[in-house]
């Protein structure tokens, strides 16, 4: 599965595999480009709904597109499979976490920095994680694709990471440690969430993981709340 590519005007993919897009959810949008997130939407949501009713084998592509109201073409101009339907992220969020990331002050160190902007994206996102991590519970072969789902908010932090620590990601580690970091995060809280906690239960992990990051790992310096 590989993440969402960039839509043309009549809803075609012109994207590579790499999933970037210049499509933002944020306003100011045109009548077209609000159109074709309201599809997108409409797509993931059916597919996501369809298969937790189901389950994965049991739905198709066109069961999907019909769902949705719209035809298994217009389907295959936004998704490739129903794997991707279901994991391709919305157009505009890993510019989101960009934004959240540039937003943080120069001085700010870069962990706390990446801590805040990872928080407030999860705070966005949390009940949505936590469908996804049910589904993935369920439908265990679809792990894989929601690892790859992540990949183009990795890329975010590593370019991100390094033009504020003046690092090359070529030749230096420390960008893609800071993006790694995130990503083993997410994998934990993901893995480790109680749907009985809610979203604050969901945040809650992301922020314990941080305080012992920040701790130097030190297991003292997690805060453990029951759960």
């Amino acid at each position: 599965m590989q993440a969402i590519a960039t839509l043309s005007e009549d809803g075609d993919r012109v994207g590579g595999p790499g999933g970037e897009t210049a499509a933002s959810v944020e306003p100011p949008m045109g009548l077209r480009a609000r159109k074709k997130l309201e599809t997108f939407r409409a797509l993931q949501s059916a597919a996501r709904r369809l298969v937790g009713e189901r389950g994965l084998a049991n739905v198709t592509t066109e069961e999907i597109a019909e769902a949705a109201n719209v035809s298994k073409r217009t389907f295959f101009n936004y998704f490739e499979s129903k794997e991707a339907a279901i994991f391709d992220r919305e157009p505009g969020r890993a510019e989101r976490l960009a934004d959240e990331l540039a937003a943080r002050p120069v001085d700010e160190p870069p962990l706390q920095a990446l801590r805040a902007a990872c928080v407030t994206t999860l705070r966005c996102y949390a009940h949505e994680l936590q469908e996804l991590t049910a589904l993935v519970r369920a439908e265990p072969s679809l792990a894989g694709f929601q690892l790859n789902a992540f990949a183009g908010f990795e890329k975010v932090i590593v370019e991100w990471a390094a033009a504020r620590t003046g690092t090359d990601p070529a030749t230096d580690v420390y960008p893609a440690l800071l993006a790694g970091v995130t990503n083993v995060m997410r994998q934990l809280t993901v893995a480790r969430w109680r749907p009985e906690t809610g979203d604050e239960g969901f945040l809650r992990l992301a922020e314990e993981i941080f305080d012992l990051l920040a701790g130097g790992l030190d297991p003292s310096s997690g805060v453990s709340p029951r759960r």
